[in-house]
């Protein structure tokens, strides 16, 4: 198998970070960073040293945890972050006030308390625009990572929310998505070509640009393709996405709790983003989400948030298992 040749120096980032956290089983190695949101920095199997998040382009030597309420772009835009309670910023009219929620959230750009074991760690943090605290333990088994998400609420009524997994990945021109059959359509939250619709429309999957173009999107492009959209499913039946990687023919799943879950958010990203810059992303996000779109007003308006009471304490798994060869949903 051909190994990955885009793995993140962490030996070297633990010179610059206080809180790199390693953890490691037989089979898989990861590495997050609890003052940087929790954020996943690396997922690699270690037989074959396949990395599987997008890394972007990190100065090691520069490598700072983002300001409250900074927009999410290079180089935070790798990895795997948790949005909430919203992915785009939004307006939110709570307790006759006005909150403008943050890009991606709030959770991406604060420092986490975490407990840390070889193979498992628990990261917990607490809201900011909206009281509550946000617990995720993540722990390695086997070929698989397992995180379970904790959200508890301290406000004195509901609020609505939005959470987002969203992990970039690791791609090479030819991998193939694996998404449920029953997604033949797909909604637009954006695209950087008008031409390829609108938000609030729907595209046909995978000939998102039409019969005419020829394009299977099925199958990961190029980076001169130089597009970038952001999908959603309708609501699912089936809590499964993943990644194939032809190079290297392995596979990542997804899996979560459609009732808990029933979103999939997709980001593909080839050359086409940051739109006001020279330096252009290669990645691709499947996002399971407790509701759509990206903005959590909209969501509000679609009826397609979640709700939380209070006092009330919600949770919900996501896994990833990696495997040899092509997985058949």
């Amino acid at each position: 198998m051909a190994m990955s040749t885009n793995i993140l120096d962490i030996d070297e980032l633990k010179k610059h970070s206080s809180s790199v956290v390693e953890l490691e089983n037989d089979e898989l190695k990861l590495s997050l960073i609890p003052e940087m949101g929790g954020k996943i920095l690396t997922l690699e199997r270690k037989d074959t040293g396949t990395q599987f998040l997008h890394q972007g382009d990190i100065d090691l030597t520069n490598y700072r945890r983002p300001e409250k309420g900074e927009a999410f772009l290079p180089p935070f835009a790798a990895g795997f972050d948790e949005c909430f309670p919203n992915v785009s910023p939004s307006d939110y009219r709570f307790k006759g006030e006005n909150r403008k929620l943050p890009d991606h959230g709030e959770l991406w750009t604060q420092a986490w308390n975490y407990d840390h074991k070889k193979d498992e760690i628990l990261l917990w943090t607490r809201g900011q625009k909206l009281n509550y605290r946000f617990a995720k333990h993540i722990q390695l088994s086997g070929s698989s990572v397992e995180i379970t998400y904790e959200l508890e609420c301290l406000e004195e009524v509901p609020f609505d929310y939005i959470w987002s997994a969203h992990p970039l990945l690791d791609v090479t021109e030819g991998d193939e998505l694996l998404l449920p059959n029953e997604i033949t359509d797909l909604l637009i939250n954006w695209s950087s070509d008008p031409a390829a619709g609108s938000f609030g429309e729907k595209v046909e999957w995978p000939n998102i640009l039409g019969n005419d173009s020829n394009i299977d999107f099925n199958y990961v492009q190029k980076k001169s393709a130089g597009m970038a959209i952001k999908l959603f499913s309708d609501r699912l039946s089936q809590g499964k996405a993943g990644l194939y990687k032809k190079e290297t023919d392995e596979s990542l799943l997804f899996s979560f709790d459609v009732d808990q879950v029933p979103f999939l958010g997709i980001w593909l990203c080839y050359g086409g983003w940051p739109e006001n810059s020279s330096s252009k992303e290669y990645t691709v996000a499947l996002e399971p989400c407790s509701g759509r779109p990206d903005s959590l007003e909209e969501a509000c308006h679609w009826g397609d948030q979640r709700q939380i009471s209070p006092s009330a304490i919600k949770c919900w798994q996501l896994q990833i298992d990696i495997a040899d060869g092509k997985i058949n949903l």
